[in-house]
């Protein structure tokens, strides 16, 4: 089977402009808890350590993608609240683009930066 690319429909012009910008006193801890992410690059995954309210280690979910991550976090029922799913998406992305291309350092809740000149990280 060969995938063709969709062609894009531009949209006619939005009714309103919305700018887009990060407000961090709007965060609202999730309920549920959080999460550590921890890619480890030596073994090929990624680790999300959950923790309650409280601060006590709930449990660890590990595996190869961003996406299998959060599928299990939903199912398991370990966040509830939208904008936590969102931050932890976007955290997971980072971590998996961090183990298949191992070229800059991973640090939560920072940008992720890679070294595209090819030279080796000190």
């Amino acid at each position: 089977m060969i995938s063709r690319a969709r062609k894009s429909k531009i949209p006619k012009p939005a009714m309103k402009k919305i700018d887009a910008e990060k407000r961090p006193e709007e965060w609202i801890m999730d309920e549920k808890g959080y999460f550590l992410i921890d890619p480890r690059v030596d073994e090929g995954l990624i680790y999300a350590h959950h923790y309650t309210k409280e601060r006590k280690y709930d449990c660890s979910i590990e595996g190869t993608s961003a996406e299998s991550i959060y599928y299990t976090i939903l199912r398991e029922g370990l966040i509830s609240s939208l904008m936590h799913a969102a931050y932890l998406g976007s955290e997971l992305q980072k971590a998996e683009i961090f183990i298949r291309y191992v070229n800059g350092n991973y640090i939560q809740d920072e940008p992720l930066y890679l070294n595209t000149d090819g030279e080796e990280e000190e």
